[in-house]
């Protein structure tokens, strides 16, 4: 997955390619005798303060295209998220990420790698219906912006991607955060790459197809891209 906060279509198509790549092989995974492919869906939301474009799909986001009649005006916001579905009875479009939430405030869109204790905030939301560990997250986050708590009840790793929308204004943020308890840090660090019309923040293995030029992000902070 990756953030993207610039001026340049161009810039984010390399990332969607360097994406792409990394869904079809993820090489890092493949050390640790992982599932390489993330193949159960893709999704993307990118806004610019006079469109908002959303989609999900349940296809392999190598089997699809760079999204086209993209019409941006100065600097954008963008996340797109490439899945690997723990429980593949969730394959599908309505849990491919990201998840929008909202409440009184904002609107958000919720991207994540990792696992969190589903079980736990089924009773803190007193959420009965078919979802996904990360759903239930993001709607822990709209509700409460409580990220400490979704820390304390992490699995595996909380790599978070958030665009906050005001409702009032329109006026966005695009917030990411590293944190992980599994000891495998070159396959959960996070990092940072500086454009030249642009920033990105994205999961390590898009370093490896094209994004060399990185900082790794400071781990359990959560922050403005």
């Amino acid at each position: 997955m990756f953030a993207y906060v610039g001026e340049s279509l161009d810039e984010l198509k390399s990332l969607f390619i360097a994406l792409q790549s990394s869904a079809r092989e993820d090489n890092i995974a493949k050390k640790y005798g992982l599932n390489p492919v993330h193949g159960d869906g893709w999704g993307y939301v990118i806004y610019d303060g006079e469109h908002l474009y959303y989609y999900k799909s349940v296809k392999p986001i190598f089997e699809e295209d760079f999204p086209l009649g993209l019409d941006l005006k100065g600097e954008f916001y963008a996340i797109f998220h490439a899945r690997q579905a723990t429980d593949k009875s969730t394959v599908s479009a309505r849990f491919s990420h990201p998840f929008m939430e909202s409440n009184d405030t904002y609107i958000y869109f919720f991207a994540h790698n990792g696992s969190v204790n589903d079980g736990k905030l089924r009773k803190e939301l007193n959420f009965n219906g078919i979802t996904t560990d990360s759903e239930l997250a993001a709607k822990y986050y709209a509700k409460t912006e409580n990220m400490k708590y979704l820390e304390s009840i992490t699995l595996s790793a909380l790599n978070v991607l958030i665009l906050r929308i005001r409702r009032s204004d329109g006026v966005a943020e695009l917030l990411y955060e590293n944190y992980y308890v599994k000891d495998r840090p070159d396959y959960y660090d996070l990092y940072l790459w500086k454009g030249k019309k642009g920033r990105a923040v994205m999961s390590s293995t898009l370093k490896l197809y094209g994004f060399l030029d990185v900082e790794q992000v400071p781990k359990g902070q959560l922050l403005k891209l």
